[in-house]
């Protein structure tokens, strides 16, 4: 039993001078940090904090103990601003504590802040991300508490834009014809499909196991496969589906009417057997689809499934091939009554990625020319539509110019992080899902120094951005659902969760969004002003821990795959660069 004494604690930190009146909040990593990262906390404070002595006590030793760290805050790095609403922001660093343990960090009258150092502290939440997935997906092949769902997606009818694809307007095929279209993950909180979005989760979600797969477990009982590859089965299963024809390519199943029904089940949804199949000859969405299948080729070759593995490389050959017709287009996208639903203008990320994807499994140097020549230049940010930091992280070991626009992408992230993204670390300006591309941003650093030697602040970034997610914010809260932690996120967005009536572990938040577009969007969704995080709201930022908030609370499939890749890079010791 842990005995140390908090009494002892609370004693130290009324011994420390401090303004009687100062209210003083500490934000700190709630998972816990591997004994050779860097380790730090803010204290927010409206009051300054500068040369207040801070102090750290082991909090698993029987009886009194004496201080294992002890420091001084030094000045505030910054005032009230986008990221912070109190006007003293002070950090401390214990880096040099690394001995496993239990630890309370103590400063004036602030609550003392309980954290561990341990071998492995992100491992043990790997399988969560996992465990959200599962309960996404779509067709016969679902987990309990969940039913089969959609298997009327089985003859979907097929839908082809209406007049110019920019548009986004869609009509019934003439013929009309079905195509196949079960299985796949729910996007987000409704029950729409998306072949962009899944091909970005299966190739996240194959490029962690490639990155570690020691990291990710071992068959089951009755399956073939570790949790994580059997999660990115699943999404190949569904890429194999999109392409029935050489003049049929499968974007979306659903649409907006989906929005427009009651709360239900999937497996209740009074649209199965009428939710079209959104069909166009898109470069964007097929190199996409080829990425992801030539990736699973590779990975499942090596693991033995040869057969298997056949039937993606073929397939990703054929749609890589596709791409080059002149009958084809840039892109495709349904436009809803209230937003285009994932539009992406830009197809040479992914063109250029499954043109290397290809080469990284057949060896042949034609795809690699392709490659070279298409890759793209440098993303502003990374997300479901921002794939260039993957393409260029492909090709840098083959051409530097890629290797140069990597690390052009990275350096920018890395260095608003450590400038206006003072003093969390964030690489980004607040959007809609504002967490989920940060985190790409940090998974995009942390390889990029690997690979390429980057500068230091590309592991800041990284390790910045996992604190956040863990905690480090303004905000004190785990943005990945997790009753393990002791101040997690509790609500999300979601009929399936609030039906079944159980706790979203595992789930991510889009964590905090940009003021305006929150304010545009509350009329769709009941804001409680009474909210106890309100406080911690900025001037540009909100975030709301609401089942109503699917602006804030909604998690996604990419954004799953997203934290999949972040824990494995935390918890690799050394990790291998993929290949």
């Amino acid at each position: 039993m842990r005995c140390v004494s908090l009494p002892l604690a609370l004693l130290l930190a009324a011994m420390t001078p401090r303004p009687a009146t100062a209210e003083i909040l500490l934000r700190w990593n709630q998972a816990g940090y591997a004994p050779d990262r860097p380790k730090s906390l803010v204290a927010m404070s409206d009051t300054d904090l500068a040369g207040q002595r801070w102090t750290i006590m082991r909090a698993d030793f029987v009886g009194l103990a004496e201080p294992v760290r002890q420091g001084e805050l030094g000045p505030s790095l910054v005032g009230t601003g986008d990221h912070t609403p109190l006007p003293f922001n002070h950090t401390a660093d214990f880096s040099a504590l690394s001995e496993p343990g239990l630890y309370h960090f103590i400063v004036a009258s602030a609550p003392p802040a309980e954290f561990r150092i341990a071998a492995e502290p992100y491992a043990e939440l790997l399988a969560l991300p996992l465990q959200h997935l599962r309960l996404m997906r779509s067709g016969p092949d679902v987990v309990a508490p969940r039913q089969p769902s959609h298997l009327g997606d089985a003859r979907a009818p097929v839908f082809v834009p209406a007049g110019d694809p920019a548009e986004g307007k869609w009509r019934t095929a003439a013929p009309a014809r079905t195509v196949d279209v079960s299985g796949g993950w729910y996007d987000a909180g409704d029950q729409i499909k998306f072949t962009l979005n899944i091909a970005y989760t299966t190739y996240h979600l194959l490029f962690a196991y490639d990155l570690a797969p020691e990291l990710h477990g071992r068959p089951t009982a009755g399956q073939p496969l570790p949790p994580l590859l059997a999660e990115a089965r699943h999404g190949l299963a569904f890429l194999l589906r999109t392409f029935p024809d050489r003049d049929t390519f499968i974007i979306q199943v659903g649409d907006e009417r989906d929005h427009e029904q009651p709360l239900r089940l999937p497996e209740h949804d009074a649209l199965d057997g009428r939710r079209p199949a959104l069909c166009a000859l898109s470069r964007t969405h097929m190199a996409a689809a080829a990425a992801a299948l030539a990736r699973g080729a590779r990975t499942f070759r090596e693991l033995g499934f040869a057969a298997e593995a056949r039937g993606y490389a073929q397939l990703a050959a054929a749609l890589h091939a596709r791409t080059h017709d002149a009958d084809t287009i840039a892109t495709a996208f349904e436009r809803g009554k209230v937003n285009d639903f994932y539009r992406d203008p830009t197809e040479v990320d992914q063109r250029a990625l499954a043109a290397a994807e290809l080469f990284a499994l057949t060896g042949e140097r034609a795809y690699l020319d392709e490659a070279i020549a298409l890759a793209p230049p440098p993303s502003p940010e990374v997300s479901w539509g921002n794939w260039h930091w993957l393409a260029n992280y492909a090709l840098a070991p083959h051409d530097p110019a890629a290797r140069q626009r990597l690390l052009a992408e990275t350096g920018a992230y890395a260095r608003h992080a450590a400038g206006p993204g003072r003093p969390w670390g964030v690489p980004g300006g607040y959007v809609w899902g504002s967490l989920h591309r940060w985190i790409g941003a940090a998974n995009a650093a942390r390889l990029a120094a690997r690979r390429c030697g980057a500068p230091a602040d590309h592991d800041a970034l990284f390790f910045g951005m996992l604190d956040y997610t863990l905690g480090r914010s303004n905000w004190g809260v785990s943005f990945l659902f997790s009753e393990r932690l002791p101040n997690t996120v509790r609500h999300i967005y979601s009929p399936a969760y609030r039906l079944l009536g159980i706790f979203p572990t595992g789930a991510l938040s889009e964590g905090a969004g940009d003021r305006a577009t929150h304010a545009a969007m509350e009329k769709h969704f009941a804001a409680n002003p009474a909210d106890p995080l309100g406080r911690f709201d900025t001037a540009v930022a909100v975030f709301r821990d609401s089942a109503e908030d699917f602006m804030c609370q909604e998690s996604t499939i990419g954004g799953q795959a997203d934290a999949v890749l972040l824990l494995t890079l935390a918890s690799a010791e050394a990790p291998a660069l993929p290949r």
